[in-house]
């Protein structure tokens, strides 16, 4: 009696698509390694970045908009370029909003309601006829 067959599940699948990758890409694992691994900790491997296009900018989680990062690369790409890059975003966006809220209240005519005080400059006295006097 043969032992019935079974496909591949996901994760399998995975597994084996992140080792041709690896391959690829000249980082492979040696045959022996890999086949002492379970598919999970083949998977552990890598993340998956979403690029070109980032998740928070409108990015979709469709396989065109994946691609597979080692996880070191990919926490160091996410600290020191995606999160930047987002504040900076983050920061033009409420500049803007703050300078559309001022433009909409001078069109409005509500200038002295919503406008911060600003200080008046103070010119420092000087004693004109003092110094006159000590030359």
């Amino acid at each position: 009696m043969t032992k019935p067959r079974r496909d591949f599940n996901l994760t399998e699948k995975l597994a084996a698509m992140t080792l041709k990758w690896l391959h690829a890409i000249g980082q492979g694992i040696p045959y022996e390694h890999a086949k002492a691994m379970s598919a999970e900790q083949i998977n552990s491997l890598i993340e998956w970045d979403h690029y070109p296009i980032r998740y928070v900018d409108g990015g979709t989680t469709h396989p065109t908009n994946g691609e597979p990062r080692f996880r070191q690369e990919h926490r160091e790409k996410t600290a020191k370029v995606d999160q930047p890059q987002i504040a900076k975003g983050d920061r033009i966006r409420a500049d803007q909003e703050e300078f559309r809220r001022r433009l909409l209240t001078k069109l409005r005519g509500d200038i002295g309601r919503h406008e911060k005080q600003r200080p008046k400059r103070k010119i420092p006295s000087r004693s004109f006829a003092q110094q006159r006097g000590q030359r």
